[in-house]
């Protein structure tokens, strides 16, 4: 191997050497799929078991994703490090809160009106006295559901990334999808199931 004026190796080698010794940080993005993993786990046997979960777990991470941008926003042009975390931590509530009531009605009502339409179809255009207790029409309302609420989260998240260029968007991006994607999971754990 040609060595450099110093005993170092040549053209960049010493780059390539240093990051095959040693195990560095996990690529952008890694962390929070990651953290979507172990999320799903516990969320899967929870619409398995109940399948109207899934609407509680696309609501609460949508509602997440969004007060954490918000709180982003909030907080931006303050100077100090130290100062922004203290005001995301004090009104972080408040934020959820008002996060909650705009995701109810963006992108919560189009989502539930596809969902809606959804379970009347897979109930053959009717819906019988305990509609809820149907664990397969639920289970599909459940996914379009939660697939229209990633969707629509994800194209939002994206056009705010543009506004906010130092937003860390692949947590965002994962709780935006983490609705859809426990439903497609609960889904696929029935379709077994039913074919076994």
């Amino acid at each position: 191997m040609r060595r450099g004026a110093r005993g170092r190796p040549a053209d960049g080698s010493a780059a390539r050497l240093g990051g095959e010794g040693r195990p560095g940080p996990l690529p952008a993005g890694n962390g929070a799929l990651l953290l979507l993993a172990l999320l799903a786990v516990p969320c899967v046997v929870a619409t398995v078991i109940w399948p109207l979960t899934t609407f509680a777990v696309t609501g609460v991470s949508a509602a997440l994703a969004r007060a954490i941008w918000f709180g982003h926003r909030l907080v931006r042009k303050r100077a100090s490090a130290k100062v922004r975390m203290a005001l995301r931590v004090v009104s972080f509530p408040l934020v959820l809160v008002v996060s909650s009531l705009t995701v109810l009605f963006w992108p919560g009502l189009p989502a539930a009106a596809l969902a809606g339409l959804a379970l009347w179809l897979a109930l053959g255009g009717s819906f019988p006295p305990e509609w809820w207790m149907e664990s397969a029409p639920v289970a599909v309302a459940g996914v379009v559901f939660g697939v229209v609420c990633g969707g629509i989260l994800g194209r939002e998240i994206e056009r705010i990334g543009t506004e906010l260029v130092d937003l860390r968007k692949e947590g965002l991006r994962a709780l935006a999808v983490l609705g859809g994607f426990v439903a497609l999971c609960s889904a696929a754990v029935r379709v077994i199931a039913f074919l076994v």
